[in-house]
């Protein structure tokens, strides 16, 4: 039997399929939402082979701005107007799960094609320098963002997909993929990720794991068998290399991803780590004239249009002063 058969001949499996990829492409979709559609991929491979073609369709056919625009779509309609009956709640997601599911579906009963790529191709490295940000996409369709002064390796394998995240942050947005897990080294942690959207930052010995989307597995690098830390939407997760455990608390992930659309925001943080942020933006390195001023705490919503707008700012906000050198920028305690 051909793939193509198969896949047709799930039949309830892939409107099953169709309708969870929909379900979770929303903004509605919930931490609960995500671990409901974990324990249904693992109650059969069947399950998990036709979400991933499904999804593989998606990727490659480019469909994701059809769902927000479904006119001259007549073969779908019928499809489209059963699963709007059966979606109940929220008027908005309900249109979004019909025109989702509906979308999905219709690739489905329309052709199969391979999981994914083909696998094997050498490791690769990326670099962003200070003050620049790089859009990446990978072969298996999942988006990375790099911030500035960043810098990771990534590996696709038939058994997984591996990143080596050295000193760096960046807005992960996976391709779910229950077979090849994606797995990142970053310090003596492993992140493991199926399908989901997080901002993971690495800066000296500080690991923090912010999630916009679906759930995130922590556990000690080395250690597969140690139980994970689970982070889900609404969550982030703190650790600094060397202790044993990590702080996991509630948390507004617009302020973990602030940076994506030039901002930079802080709450009772050491002017330290803003200096530090700054000397990643910009191209002059930022840096604190002595102890005292780099412990000072400061709150603020930073907007990282140009380097003297963002000092002027940061005066205002604080008891600061600038001091220009030949290579550098320093601020002192006023």
């Amino acid at each position: 039997m051909s793939r193509r058969d198969e896949f047709q001949g799930a039949g309830g499996i892939a409107e099953e399929a169709a309708s969870w990829f929909a379900r979770l492409q929303g903004e509605a979709a919930t931490g609960d939402d995500w671990l409901a559609f974990e324990r249904w991929l693992q109650a059969s491979p069947a399950h998990a082979r036709a979400y991933e073609r499904l999804e593989a369709l998606w990727i490659d056919l480019d469909y994701a701005p059809v769902a927000r625009d479904l006119g001259g779509r007549p073969l779908l309609a019928a499809r489209r107007r059963r699963l709007a009956r059966s979606a109940a709640g929220n008027p908005g997601r309900r249109a979004w799960l019909a025109a989702g599911a509906a979308i999905a579906a219709g690739l489905v009963a329309a052709m199969g094609i391979g999981l994914w790529p083909a696998p094997g191709a050498a490791p690769r490295s990326y670099q962003t320098a200070a003050g620049q940000t790089r859009q990446l996409v990978l072969a298996d369709g999942t988006r990375i963002r790099l911030n500035a002064a960043s810098k990771i390796t990534v590996s696709l394998g038939r058994d997984a997909r591996r990143v080596q995240m050295g000193d760096a942050e960046a807005v992960f947005d996976v391709a779910h993929d229950t077979v090849r897990p994606f797995l990142i080294a970053v310090g003596d942690r492993q992140v493991r990720v199926v399908g989901t959207e997080f901002n993971l930052r690495h800066r000296a010995d500080k690991v923090a794991l912010t999630v916009r989307r679906g759930v995130v597995e922590v556990r000690p690098a080395g250690a597969p068998q140690a139980r994970p830390t689970r982070v889900t939407v609404g969550q982030q997760l703190t650790h600094t290399e060397g202790q044993n455990g990590s702080i996991l608390k509630v948390s507004d992930s617009a302020t973990a991803f602030a940076w994506t659309s030039g901002q930079l925001i802080y709450r009772d943080q050491p002017l330290s780590d803003v200096a530090a942020d700054l000397s990643r933006r910009f191209v002059v390195p930022v840096r604190t004239a002595d102890a005292p001023t780099a412990a000072l705490r400061f709150s603020g919503v930073l907007v990282t249009d140009s380097e003297s707008d963002v000092l002027r700012r940061l005066q205002a906000f604080a008891p600061l002063r600038v001091e220009r050198t030949a290579d550098a920028v320093v601020l002192h305690r006023r």
